[in-house]
Protein backbone atom coordinates (compact mmCIF):
# COMPACT_ATOMS: atom_id res chain seq x y z
CA UNK A 1 0.00 0.00 0.00
CA UNK A 2 1.21 3.48 -0.85
CA UNK A 3 0.78 6.22 1.76
CA UNK A 4 0.43 9.94 1.12
CA UNK A 5 2.61 12.03 3.46
CA UNK A 6 1.00 15.25 4.72
CA UNK A 7 3.15 17.62 6.78
CA UNK A 8 0.81 19.92 8.64
CA UNK A 9 1.56 23.60 9.23
CA UNK A 10 2.53 23.13 12.86
CA UNK A 11 5.15 20.52 11.88
CA UNK A 12 6.45 22.82 9.14
CA UNK A 13 6.92 25.53 11.78
CA UNK A 14 8.72 22.99 13.99
CA UNK A 15 11.06 22.12 11.10
CA UNK A 16 11.87 25.79 10.46
CA UNK A 17 12.62 26.37 14.16
CA UNK A 18 14.85 23.29 14.44
CA UNK A 19 16.62 24.15 11.18
CA UNK A 20 17.41 27.65 12.46
CA UNK A 21 18.70 26.26 15.78
CA UNK A 22 21.07 23.83 14.03
CA UNK A 23 22.33 26.48 11.58
CA UNK A 24 23.11 28.78 14.52
CA UNK A 25 25.16 26.00 16.12
CA UNK A 26 27.16 25.22 12.99
CA UNK A 27 27.01 26.36 9.38
CA UNK A 28 25.66 23.51 7.22
CA UNK A 29 24.26 21.50 10.14
CA UNK A 30 20.73 22.64 9.30
CA UNK A 31 21.07 21.37 5.74
CA UNK A 32 22.36 18.05 7.05
CA UNK A 33 19.37 17.88 9.42
CA UNK A 34 17.02 18.35 6.43
CA UNK A 35 18.71 15.49 4.57
CA UNK A 36 18.34 13.20 7.59
CA UNK A 37 14.73 14.31 8.11
CA UNK A 38 13.94 13.56 4.47
CA UNK A 39 15.49 10.08 4.74
CA UNK A 40 13.55 9.43 7.94
CA UNK A 41 10.25 10.53 6.38
CA UNK A 42 10.91 8.25 3.44
CA UNK A 43 11.55 5.31 5.78
CA UNK A 44 8.48 6.18 7.86
CA UNK A 45 6.27 6.25 4.76
CA UNK A 46 7.29 2.68 3.86
CA UNK A 47 6.14 1.16 7.18
CA UNK A 48 4.06 3.80 8.99
CA UNK A 49 2.19 1.38 11.25
CA UNK A 50 5.33 -0.38 12.54
CA UNK A 51 5.86 1.99 15.50
CA UNK A 52 3.28 1.46 18.22
CA UNK A 53 0.73 4.10 19.21
CA UNK A 54 2.15 6.06 22.14
CA UNK A 55 -0.51 8.69 22.90
CA UNK A 56 -4.04 9.09 21.54
CA UNK A 57 -3.56 8.08 17.89
CA UNK A 58 0.03 9.31 17.69
CA UNK A 59 3.00 7.19 16.72
CA UNK A 60 6.63 8.28 17.07
CA UNK A 61 9.49 7.90 14.62
CA UNK A 62 13.04 9.10 15.24
CA UNK A 63 15.06 11.24 12.85
CA UNK A 64 18.27 9.45 11.91
CA UNK A 65 21.42 10.91 13.53
CA UNK A 66 19.53 13.66 15.40
CA UNK A 67 17.71 13.70 18.76
CA UNK A 68 14.43 14.63 17.07
CA UNK A 69 11.10 12.80 17.15
CA UNK A 70 8.38 12.84 14.50
CA UNK A 71 4.83 12.45 15.85
CA UNK A 72 2.21 11.39 13.35
CA UNK A 73 -1.18 9.78 12.82
CA UNK A 74 -2.04 7.18 10.17
CA UNK A 75 -5.55 7.25 8.75
CA UNK A 76 -6.43 5.05 5.79
CA UNK A 77 -3.76 5.77 3.17
CA UNK A 78 -2.53 9.06 4.67
CA UNK A 79 0.22 9.89 7.16
CA UNK A 80 -0.35 13.18 8.99
CA UNK A 81 2.85 14.63 10.43
CA UNK A 82 1.71 16.88 13.29
CA UNK A 83 4.73 17.52 15.50
CA UNK A 84 8.49 17.38 15.05
CA UNK A 85 10.14 17.93 18.41
CA UNK A 86 13.64 17.75 19.88
CA UNK A 87 13.80 15.07 22.58
CA UNK A 88 15.51 17.40 25.06
CA UNK A 89 12.65 19.87 25.27
CA UNK A 90 10.19 20.15 28.12
CA UNK A 91 7.73 17.20 28.00
CA UNK A 92 4.91 19.59 28.97
CA UNK A 93 5.39 21.39 25.65
CA UNK A 94 5.04 18.10 23.76
CA UNK A 95 1.91 17.14 25.73
CA UNK A 96 0.34 20.48 24.79
CA UNK A 97 1.13 19.96 21.11
CA UNK A 98 -0.27 16.42 21.08
CA UNK A 99 -3.55 17.47 22.73
CA UNK A 100 -4.94 18.89 19.57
Amino acid sequence: MSFQLIIRNRAQCDIAEILEDYEEKENGLGAYFLLCLDASLEALSRYPTAPRIIKHEYRRFFVKKFPISIYYIVREDKIYIDVIEPMMRNPERLNEKLKG
